[in-house]
């Protein structure tokens, strides 16, 4: 059976016929889930990598060996290479149905392109959903922890008083969302940091968790 990845994409406003374009050369179809803006100071932005504040969030199934050319392709399309342009990352999905998998057939896609070797590092997701009016303070400590950027996304707006789904998870209308890459050398001290910021304990009444990310473009350096 083919392998399958949720790829998610963080652009800046105003990519859809592009990220559209893109990945129905491939076959794949692609899902626009959110708006992401940030409710921080501008000050604090800057600071944490974000140049422009708002961002649209996209997912897409994708077969593991298509992984490489679609990351190379959203990498040199998007100049993800610069700062705050916007990241790519995908994650591997632990089950699926057979039909995923027929669906990926390789005598139909074509081989896997080689040209982009994996970076060597190995990376976490981490999601922080936390109470709004907490976002600069789950920034700021994931800043203090090594995560050199990140994606707020807003519950308010999102759903009204029904929950929003985004990457399986309910955002109630009263929450928002924290999107961090990190390596996974920083993961723990990062979870640490936010969880004794804003944790469930506090009055940001924040949970924090973390997946592993199979590969990603567009991650700043420490």
């Amino acid at each position: 059976m083919v392998n399958i990845l949720l790829l998610t994409i963080i652009l800046d406003e105003g990519y859809d016929k592009k990220v559209n374009l893109l990945l129905n050369r491939f076959g794949i179809k692609v899902k626009t889930v959110s708006n992401a803006s940030g409710t921080a100071s501008p000050s604090v932005l800057s600071y944490f990598g974000l140049v422009e504040t708002k961002k649209d969030v996209y997912l897409a199934i994708i077969p593991e060996y298509l992984e490489r050319k679609i990351l190379s392709r959203l990498r040199n399309i998007f100049k993800l290479e610069k700062v705050g342009t916007g990241v790519s990352f995908t994650i591997p999905i632990s089950s699926s149905n057979k039909y995923l998998s027929e669906a990926f057939s390789k005598n139909d896609m074509g081989e896997n392109d080689e040209s982009m070797k994996k970076d060597g590092n190995k990376y976490h997701l981490v999601i922080t959903i936390v109470m709004e009016g907490y976002l600069e303070q789950v920034m700021a400590a994931a800043k203090r922890a090594g995560a050199t950027g990140g994606t707020v996304i807003k519950g308010r707006g999102l759903g009204n008083v029904i929950p929003t789904k985004i990457l399986g998870f309910n955002i109630e209308p009263e929450k928002d969302i924290v999107l961090n890459i990190v390596p996974e050398t920083d993961k723990t001290k990062v979870m640490e940091a936010i969880t004794k910021e804003v944790g469930i304990k506090t009055k940001g009444k924040g949970v924090c968790i973390s997946l592993p990310v199979d590969d990603a473009v567009g991650i700043e350096k420490n």
